[in-house]
């Protein structure tokens, strides 16, 4: 993933967080399981995955190819800035047969951890240590795999909650294999592995809890999905890092992945650049021109790394290379020079160090600490921005995070029916906190933060010298769930701003309600935190649930008469009362319409449901409007979603 990609997928990780009429947002960010590319619900959060710390090689002096390195010293150097955190567990590695060492661990701000080293039969061990952070939605989920080319057995593993008692691999055919739920005493999470024939890969794994209720599946996708098809064997580099070529639609896409997991993805013909680095934070990944045989790396923190490149095999006309980064910074700024076989530099390109804000002559006003993060290690910075078009945006950057990354986003806009707020989540000191915040227009009196148990929060406000607006903040312990906030304004009603339930999905899957039946295969259920849906057998928590003492037609005004979601097959959602029909407009002229009925729960609601239309285009974000009426045909309500187009800074 480079820079784009992190700063892109902060941002819309930021516009989910937004109370907007957006019938897209929340699905992207509360889908239960990854999918696969092709369809439309989106993760923001990243995958654990893709959040590794790796242990330093030396070439020459430099970073590059292995030294021999035994497991006590990839310990040794996985702890420098760690902590244990429970037992340790030894798993019989079936590809390599050797033991797979896994422990958690605390990193050193706090945020857990959980770490490995890989002993193989034929190379030398490595090792890393990946958030431990779970999943929106998610019992279970993968962290590596030892499935490799050569081994004719291979075994999945990853974490669970506590409460989960068993977990099975599933194959593309259907075909199951029954895995080992372990617990290891002081641990966050429990560890689960699937051991499988190589020759029978897995696709997901299905979850059950300790009394053996199905719990739903996980998919295999989000550990490793690379475009298109694989066009040879992978490559081998550095540490257990390899490269793979894959023949997609845009070209040759190289792949680089270790211990199961995809690392990052490019493809050499869209750069001319001599060299081009992956936007990872602790190593050094990428390719550069086949004249490159080695490239020198100089950080702002005067830390150097010299990396060897290896030619491609594929006659791609590129070199290789991957490498522990001596930085994990950077913010810093670097130097990236390019040497050729003689020792020739042939390129070089300073990137200068990241200030904050990254653009200071467009901050409106102070940049502040976010109050509550200053002894976090990290303090998460806040401050409001003004555009050329004369519009305001209100950023954030900083927290504590796996690699030290924290968060970084912008609200790029906010108007008198927006709530955008953001969670910062601190671990130090012990227990922590989750603080929420967000912008407050003018006119607003307060904020108060309702808990699911129904006690309520009251926020505070702050306002930078300077700055257009106020920034309101409210600190709970962490992992206290909040249902929602209230936001009082003058001469306004007061205003029910719903907090999405990161265990929506799994209050669902164990409820033994009934759900209510709606026409297009849909089904519905209310559960704490969110409304949600079945679609073709799967729990899509897709639209927001009341607050904690409220019902559903709290959160339905005059200015938002519905909330709906287009899923894979189906448009469906929830409307005002006394809505007997909604009628959906597309662009291209696409229309279709639903039937609604009232809720079985006493929500004050109608439900609604119906097929995707014949011709619609495949962008459900087409929809332009949606209209409601009695059940004598009167139009009730008419509800045009808003027009996005590109800020203006």
């Amino acid at each position: 993933m480079n820079d784009l990609e992190e700063r892109l997928r902060a941002a819309f990780d930021a516009r989910a967080r937004a109370y907007e009429p957006d019938p897209h947002a929340w699905a992207r960010i509360m889908e239960r399981r990854p999918r696969r590319r092709p369809a439309r619900w989106l993760l923001a959060a990243l995958p654990v995955a893709l959040l590794t710390v790796f242990v330093p090689v030396l070439l020459n002096g430099g970073l590059g190819r292995n030294t021999a390195i035994d497991p006590t010293g990839i310990y040794q150097h996985l702890m420098k800035e760690r902590t244990p955190l429970g037992k340790e567990a030894s798993v019989d590695n079936p590809s390599e047969g050797k033991p797979l060492r896994i422990w958690f661990a605390r990193g050193k701000l706090g945020y857990p951890e959980v770490c490995y080293i890989v002993e193989r039969a034929a190379g030398e061990p490595y090792g890393a240590c990946v958030e431990a952070v779970e999943w929106r939605n998610a019992d279970a989920w993968y962290v590596g795999s030892t499935l490799r080319d050569g081994a004719g057995t291979a075994m999945d593993w990853g974490l669970a909650l506590q409460d989960v008692g068993a977990v099975a691999g599933v194959t593309k055919g259907g075909q199951e294999f029954q895995g080992t739920v372990r617990s290891l005493d002081g641990a966050p999470y429990r560890l689960w592995t699937v051991t499988y024939p190589s020759q029978e890969p897995m696709s997901k794994i299905r979850i059950s809890d300790v009394q053996g209720k199905g719990l739903g599946w996980w998919s295999r996708d989000g550990l490793f999905l690379p475009d298109g098809q694989p066009m040879s064997a992978p490559m081998e580099l550095s540490q257990g890092i390899s490269v793979q070529p894959y023949r997609t639609k845009e070209g040759t896409r190289l792949t680089w992945s270790r211990h199961g997991a995809e690392l990052a993805s490019q493809v050499p013909s869209a750069t001319d650049q001599a060299v081009t680095i992956s936007g990872r934070r602790d190593m050094i990944i990428g390719l550069a021109r086949k004249d490159v045989a080695r490239i020198e790396v100089s950080f702002g923190g005067g830390s150097t790394a010299s990396v060897v490149t290896r030619p491609d095999p594929w006659n791609l006309g590129v070199t290789l290379f991957a490498a522990m980064s001596p930085s994990d910074d950077r913010a810093e700024g670097r130097r990236v020079t390019a040497y050729d076989a003689s020792g020739k530099q042939v390129w070089s390109q300073d990137e200068p160090a990241r200030k904050e804000p990254s653009e200071p002559d467009k901050v409106a006003g102070e940049v502040m600490n976010l109050p509550g993060t200053e002894g976090s290690g990290r303090p998460v910075r806040i401050w409001f921005t003004r555009r050329s078009d004369g519009g305001d945006g209100f950023c954030y950057t900083g927290g504590p995070g796996p690699t030290d990354q924290g968060m970084t986003g912008c609200f790029i806009s906010f108007a008198q029916n927006s709530y955008p707020f953001q969670q910062a989540t601190t671990y130090l000191p012990d227990p922590g906190a989750d603080i929420y915040f967000g912008p407050a227009l003018a006119d607003w009196e307060s904020v108060e933060a309702v808990l699911l148990d129904g006690r309520r929060v009251r926020a505070s406000f702050l306002r930078g010298k300077g700055a257009p607006y106020s920034v309101w903040h409210v600190s709970v312990p962490r992992g206290t769930e909040v249902g929602g906030f209230v936001v009082k304004a003058k001469g306004r009603p007061d205003k029910q701003v719903p907090n999405y339930s990161k265990s929506c999905a799994k209050q669902a899957a164990r409820s033994e309600a009934s759900p209510q039946t709606l026409p297009a295969g849909i089904t519905a259920l209310l559960v704490p935190g969110c409304a949600a849906f079945w679609e073709n057998g799967e729990i899509v928590p897709a639209l927001p649930g009341p607050l904690p003492g409220a019902r559903l037609s709290d959160l339905l005004d005059a200015a938002r008469p519905v909330q709906w979601i287009s899923g894979e097959t189906a448009w469906y959602g929830y409307a005002t009362a006394g809505t007997a029909k909604v009628e959906l407009r597309m662009k291209g002229g696409a229309s279709g319409t639903a039937e609604a009925v009232p809720d079985t729960w006493g929500q004050n609601v109608t439900l609604f449901a119906a097929p995707t239309p014949k011709g619609a285009p495949k962008n459900r974000s087409d929809i332009v409007a949606l209209t409601g009426y009695d059940a004598g045909g009167k139009e009730l309500w008419r509800y045009e979603l808003p027009k996005r187009g590109a800020p203006k800074f």
